[in-house]
């Protein structure tokens, strides 16, 4: 199966539906499904994008946005440095950077195979209010690291595990909003970081000296 996304220049040609996935050869379920998913991505992208916010609740939001960027993650290194025993917050920090490795490894292949333009770059009226790290959407590699990094927090601090696993995916939330990625972008990399966080659970002990 092919994938091509569109660029600005040939997405007003393919109507009815902005056509973000074109595969010409293969028609039945699969080309239905990933139909119905570009018609969600849009309609939620649009909708979300078309709220209409306080000033002030949105510079809060992108202030929470920005720090989701990997700041966030320092403060909170900081705070485990001097809480935990230095033997545990070495495991942690060394547990970490192996599901972020494991991620990255599946998500930059996935990236520059797909090549999917942004929002705001796919002809669709968006306007990115936060500055996207790099030029192509899917997956997002903001959610996948934060929900690696933050699940696996949790299974050395296994009380903070419901907010371990919500807070990653409200910061993809709010990259919609905000102009720089679709629901699918954050659900692929959810997926990503789900997998990153498991085999390293798996490695780990075979790692760990």
């Amino acid at each position: 199966m092919l994938l091509i996304f569109p660029t600005k220049n040939n997405f007003h040609s393919m109507q009815p539906h902005p056509p973000i996935i074109h595969h010409p050869k293969e028609q039945g379920f699969l080309k239905v499904l990933l139909d119905q998913i570009i018609r969600y991505d849009i309609a939620f992208l649009k909708y979300l994008t078309g709220l209409s916010l306080p000033n002030a609740l949105v510079k809060g939001l992108i202030f929470l946005v920005r720090i989701g960027d990997g700041y966030i993650w320092i403060f909170i290194a900081i705070a485990l440095w001097k809480t935990l025993p230095m033997s545990q917050f070495q495991s942690l920090v060394l547990h970490c950077i192996l599901a972020i490795l494991i991620s990255l490894a599946l998500y930059w292949p996935i990236k520059l195979l797909i090549r999917r333009p942004r929002p705001h770059n796919a002809g669709l009226g968006i306007v990115s209010r936060v500055p996207p790290l790099d030029k192509y959407s899917f997956p997002s590699g903001h959610t996948m690291n934060n929900l690696a990094v933050a699940l696996t927090l949790a299974l050395y601090l296994p009380k903070f595990f419901i907010v371990a696993l919500v807070f990653p995916l409200i910061l993809g939330l709010l990259r919609i909003l905000f102009g720089v990625h679709f629901l699918s972008d954050i659900a692929a990399g959810a997926i990503l970081g789900g997998i990153g966080f498991f085999f390293a659970k798996l490695l780990f002990p075979f790692f760990h000296f």
